[in-house]
């Protein structure tokens, strides 16, 4: 339900609970979602939340609207999978030769979120590391992370310095875990904050790409949860790839 006391906005909260409702099959394909002011009377938000809550959700190709008859649920969008190296963004960019550096924007443990929760199999409010960061490519930001740890698997790493040290090093150095596997999951998106609009030095409208990430140990133990927003546009200098 929607959580007035939560730093995140509004009609964000509302897009989740619809498209959780979407993604688990409460709401089938077809089906016509509640009117507007149903939503309103029922999460007790403004006509202007749900509205922008909508458009986003049709924008996503989650719903679709028919004049004079209503919002009804498309077939859900398969978001697009990637198996491939298991590399960390420093890793990448230093194999590669690429000039790359990050501000951490956000480091400290913090009880994890319900969907935090569900995606490291641990229970709701459980302690986890949230490292939020924003990275850049020769100067020009192109991603934000929010990775989220259980801090049973890594005590006292709100410490450590992640500027200049990478975070997949420091788990398998520091903490000897050794990340075994995992799936990313892409999809378009919009901005959903001004914070990630200032950030990425990009307009409101421009589009980014989302990506969720689990990571695993061998035993299938989830380590870590990302979330990141990607610019949709960057620049790198390709002659440094050869």
């Amino acid at each position: 339900m929607i959580n007035r006391n939560s730093p995140i906005p509004l009609y964000y909260q509302l897009i989740q609970e619809i498209k959780d409702k979407i993604e688990s099959g409460v709401y089938e394909p077809g089906d016509t979602i509640p009117t507007e002011i149903e939503l309103m009377e029922q999460f007790d938000v403004s006509r202007a939340t749900v509205r922008q809550s909508i458009l986003h959700l049709v924008n996503e190709g989650y719903l679709r609207r028919i004049k004079a008859k209503g919002t009804f649920v498309n077939t859900r969008p398969e978001k697009p999978k990637f198996i491939g190296t298991l590399k960390g963004f420093a890793q990448e960019m230093t194999q590669k030769g690429i000039a790359f550096s990050t501000k951490v924007l956000e480091k400290h443990i913090i009880p994890a979120p319900l969907k935090v929760s569900e995606k490291l199999n641990i229970a709701t409010e459980d302690p986890v590391f949230h490292l939020h960061r924003l990275r850049f490519i020769h100067h020009e930001p192109v991603l934000i992370a929010n990775s989220f740890i259980p801090e049973q698997l890594c005590r006292h790493i709100e410490d450590i310095d992640f500027e200049h040290n990478s975070l997949y090093d420091v788990l398998e150095t520091n903490y000897r875990i050794t990340l075994h596997h995992g799936r990313r999951d892409f999809e378009p998106a919009m901005p959903l904050s001004a914070e990630e609009v200032r950030l990425l030095g990009i307009s409101s409208k421009t589009p980014i790409l989302y990506v969720e990430s689990l990571v695993y140990t061998q035993d299938n133990t989830p380590v870590e949860y990302v979330e990141i927003k990607m610019r949709g546009k960057f620049t790198v200098d390709l002659i440094q790839l050869f």
